[in-house]
């Protein structure tokens, strides 16, 4: 005869994966990286850090002032970044 701790158990595991089933539960949150609505890049401005490269993964380098500025590579309709952000100097 089971125990009442393990009927317990079962009840809790088996509504558990009924809520996480149903979407209830802590979503996942995933930082997007901005939009490349300029490919061609924007002018950087004279507080910029040194550009890293001139081309990365077959693509130019460019300057996005996005996320507080800075350089990236405009890789499939998004902005990959390739340096910190020169206002905070995060990621």
């Amino acid at each position: 005869m089971p125990s009442i701790k393990t009927t317990v158990a079962a009840i809790s595991f088996a509504g558990g994966l009924a809520a996480a089933s149903l979407g209830f539960g802590a979503g996942l949150a995933i930082a997007q990286p901005p939009p490349c609505s300029i490919p061609q890049g924007e002018v950087p401005p004279p507080h910029a850090p040194p550009k890293p490269t001139q081309v990365w993964l077959g693509e130019p380098v460019v300057w996005t002032s996005g996320w507080g500025g800075r350089w990236g590579v405009c890789k499939n309709g998004q902005m990959l970044t390739l340096s910190s952000n020169i206002v905070t100097g995060g990621g």
